[in-house]
């Protein structure tokens, strides 16, 4: 191995030349010092085999290699380079003039491609400063499309590859390391109040705090919206991760100054630990995302490891899963009936159609197991379809057998965000007949809230067919009231927590129920109350101005067949001549 110098003091481009002609490396050598443009620092390796040992050394800016190295070539070289990820510009010289060689070795990963009876020093010198231009250009966009171009940390992309990397060093060292999954708390609030920009401002403020915050051997990414992440490496135990995390809590939620006002901001953070969770880096993220869910569970600002029940609860999640699409493409599915009914006179005035799943091996299946499965993982609408389908075939039913039932369906957020929802709807009332009158949808808080333009024109448009529309689980959700001002509604239902959850005689919350009755009758609208379990809630929501209820204390949910018969039997005739309390 040969060095050639300039004179101190001068910036120099460092080539690394391999020739196994001593002769044309003086020549090569003579151009480049002959050079008016730059000056050049030479390093000369005569052999395949040297070059390959020292390709991974950075202390030169660019590689010139003749084709032909003994049993060796050019093509050899540049693909033990890719193999390495040099990311050094290499340029190939030969004495051949073929063109299909030059398009074949630009393919291969050469940055330009020189006859050897052309070399001069105006030659070298260009081809290498756009060699070394082009592939600092070419590294500045691969840089910009693995950065997440709002914060500047990285991406996704690039966390993968730092984690696998950084999981290779770990198994090798039988260390450990953790990926910590991260979110701000009511984002959303943020956007929807302030405006996207400020959002995007809180963004950067975070990722800013973030770089601060985190070792400089931990790396931070943005995975996308308001999600984080960070992987900690070399770390020693469970304390160690607890302290950055606790950390990141408390200073990320500091009171943020973004655009002429101070927002208190907090942040949720799953986190799992290599190699106690996973080998693979997908399976961590995967992990990590499922502890972030446990963890806002939890409220704002907590934190949360992926243990061995959320691992039993995954395996037992994705077998659910797998189970509920073959249920529902194979009539392992019914629909149970809840009958609501008069406080004052005890007649039924309408029914909530429940979803069971009878599992071949396991039996029924409750919904608290499958119902939040499926949101998750997307099966709530075709599920969700399958419900309302089956309650207006059914509703068709009762109709031919002289009964006129109203049916209350509960609708997932996931449903109307589906385009296809409320054509389905229209379509399946169409299809079996019924009145739209009899059909109620029930819809949760969070549905209102989020709701748009769009799908205010899709309530309108519903309620104007005559289908009912309520607020399940009302007092539960969010605080603010102005949707009930905006929104087409018909009536407001009255969590059972409010009624029966304290287990005691009496009405769980009073004041709340109340309170909520109040609110309703200055709306004008209907209310119901669910849960109740004795006599005394009956009685009490009654004469605190609630007219209706379900509950166990009058009927458990029934199937078909039973549910038929108590109508047969319980039905006012009021209803069944086509009369409808409202």
């Amino acid at each position: 191995m040969e060095k050639q110098t300039s004179s101190k003091g001068e910036k120099q481009i460092k080539v690394l030349v391999v020739e196994d002609d001593r002769q044309d490396f003086v020549l090569i050598n003579q151009a480049l010092k002959s050079s008016i443009r730059a000056k050049y620092e030479t390093e000369h390796i005569s052999n395949y085999k040297d070059a390959v040992s020292v390709l991974i050394d950075n202390e030169y800016d660019v590689i010139l290699v003749d084709y032909f190295l003994g049993d060796e070539t050019g093509f050899e070289l540049l693909k033990r380079a890719q193999e390495a990820r040099i990311e050094k510009p290499i340029i190939v010289m030969t004495g051949s003039t073929a063109v299909e060689l030059d398009d074949m070795l630009i393919k291969a990963g050469a940055a330009d491609f020189i006859p050897k009876d052309e070399i001069s020093s105006t030659l070298l010198d260009r081809s290498i400063r756009h060699a070394i231009e082009r592939k600092t250009a070419e590294q500045e966009i691969a840089r910009l499309v693995r950065r997440d171009p709002l914060t500047g940390l990285g991406n996704r992309y690039i966390f993968e590859e730092h984690m696998e990397l950084a999981i290779a060093r770990a198994a090798r060292s039988r260390s450990r390391l953790a990926v910590i999954f991260m979110d701000l708390d009511r984002f959303k609030d943020v956007n929807d109040t302030l405006g996207h920009h400020v959002g995007d401002l809180l963004l950067t403020l975070v990722g800013d705090r973030l770089r601060r915050l985190v070792r400089k051997s931990d790396f931070v990414a943005r995975i996308g919206g308001d999600e984080f992440t960070v992987l900690l490496d070399n770390i020693q135990g469970y304390h160690d991760v607890e302290m950055i995390v606790s950390k990141i809590i408390e200073g990320v939620g500091r009171p943020a100054p973004v655009s002429n006002t101070t927002l208190d901001i907090s942040v949720s953070i799953g986190v799992a630990m290599y190699p106690e969770n996973g080998a693979i880096g997908i399976e961590l993220m995967q992990k990590a995302d499922m502890a972030l869910y446990e963890s806002k569970a939890l409220g704002p600002g907590h934190y949360h490891f992926f243990t061995e029940s959320l691992q039993e609860r995954l395996v037992q999640g994705l077998e659910i899963e797998r189970g509920l699409k073959e249920a529902i493409n194979h009539s392992q599915l019914e629909l149970y009936y809840q009958p609501q009914v008069d406080l004052q006179t005890h007649d039924i005035v309408g029914v909530e159609a429940l979803v069971r799943w009878n599992h071949p091996e396991r039996g029924v299946v409750s919904p608290i197991d499958f119902i939040p499965i499926a949101t998750r993982s997307g099966l709530i609408i075709p599920l969700g379809e399958w419900v309302l389908e089956s309650a207006c075939r059914q509703m068709a039913a009762w109709n031919d057998m002289g009964f006129k039932v109203p049916v209350s369906v509960n609708v997932s957020p996931k449903q109307l965000k589906y385009r296809g929802f409320f054509d389905f709807v229209l379509k399946t009332v169409s299809k079996y007949g019924v009145d739209a009158t009899d059909l109620e949808l029930e819809l949760t808080e969070e549905v209102f809230i989020e709701s748009g333009s769009a799908s205010l024109h899709m309530f309108n448009t519903l309620r104007n067919m005559g289908i009912r529309i309520s607020i399940d689980d009302f007092g539960t959700g969010y605080s603010s009231m102005r949707y009930l001002k905006d929104i087409p509604l018909d009536r407001i239902k009255i969590d059972r927590s409010f009624v029966s959850e304290k287990g005691a005689g009496s009405i769980s919350d009073p004041a709340i129920t109340r309170a909520i009755i109040l609110l309703a009758e200055g709306l004008k609208l209907e209310v119901i109350a669910e849960g109740l379990e004795t006599e005394k809630h009956a009685k009490e929501i009654l004469e605190q101005g609630c007219s209706l209820g379900q509950g166990y204390y009058f009927y458990k949910p029934l199937p078909v067949r039973s549910i038929t018969r108590l109508l047969e039997t319980k039905l006012r005739p009021s209803l069944i001549a086509g009369e409808v309390k409202g």
